[in-house]
């Protein structure tokens, strides 16, 4: 067992430090100049919001010239949600923006090679991570753009892969729990990545099909996504029912 956890573990350590050279630019002093420097603000709302009792946040006050703004009710949360643990443990606002796209690319990695792994051996599923960190996409949106849900979303992505085969597989309920858990947090990442990400989704799913075992397959791929939305519902379904009212 000790052995089989050393395995496992030095592919994600070296994933860890190959990733250092992609986020160093971030470890400077004080925010580092990507356009969305707004999150930041929005990261402040959140904070105050919640110190107000408002739980899930969604209207805050300060912005329209301080008439206020239902931000959160049509602003991915997630993001903010990790950043504001962060802020809370004694993080400073930045500093908790920078930690968030800090941890995303490690954490992307790692659940690629994880991903990859049920395919391939340990070499090309670590090559397979690196270059999912290393895709010039995501520097654009980490140093460029500053997309911060994005950025979180590619955490999911595979995630949400490895679950949909891990139930093809072993059809355990944890891995149902997973997927659901996933999906969720994409959906509550970045709602536009989550409609783009849908259809590779079905694709993966038509693709796991096999002439056996596939009623129990699609039940419990059924009870995932059912889950994932469910989960996330009470940011989706405001957001729908009340996009009439905004403009």
């Amino acid at each position: 067992m000790v052995n089989a956890i050393k395995k496992f573990s030095y592919p994600i350590w070296i994933i860890i430090l190959l990733s250092i050279p992609a986020i160093w630019a971030l470890l400077v002093p004080g925010f580092y100049g990507a356009s969305d420097d707004l999150h930041i603000g929005w990261l402040f709302e959140m904070n105050r919001v919640i110190k107000m009792g408002q739980i899930p946040p969604r209207f805050v006050p300060d912005l329209s010239f301080g008439f206020g703004y239902p931000l959160f009710n049509f602003v991915f949360p997630l993001p903010f949600y990790i950043a504001e643990i962060f802020h809370l443990i004694g993080f400073s606002l930045v500093d908790s923006i920078k930690l968030l796209f800090l941890l995303s690319l490690p954490l992307s990695g790692v659940f690629m090679y994880l991903f990859l792994r049920e395919f391939s051996n340990n070499l090309l599923s670590l090559a397979g991570a690196i270059l999912y960190i290393y895709t010039p996409y995501r520097a654009v949106d980490v140093y460029i753009r500053g997309a911060i849900g994005e950025i979180v979303s590619f955490v999911f992505l595979p995630l949400i892969a490895l679950s949909f085969l891990k139930i093809k597989k072993s059809g355990s309920l944890r891995w149902v729990g997973m997927g659901a858990i996933a999906l969720a947090s994409l959906v509550l990442s970045h709602n536009i990545t989550a409609y783009m990400f849908f259809p590779f989704v079905v694709l993966l799913i038509v693709l796991l099909l096999d002439s056996k075992g596939n009623r129990q397959y699609l039940a419990n791929i059924f009870k995932t996504i059912f889950l994932g939305l469910l989960i996330s519902s009470y940011f989706w379904l405001p957001a729908i029912y009340e996009s009439n009212l905004m403009k």
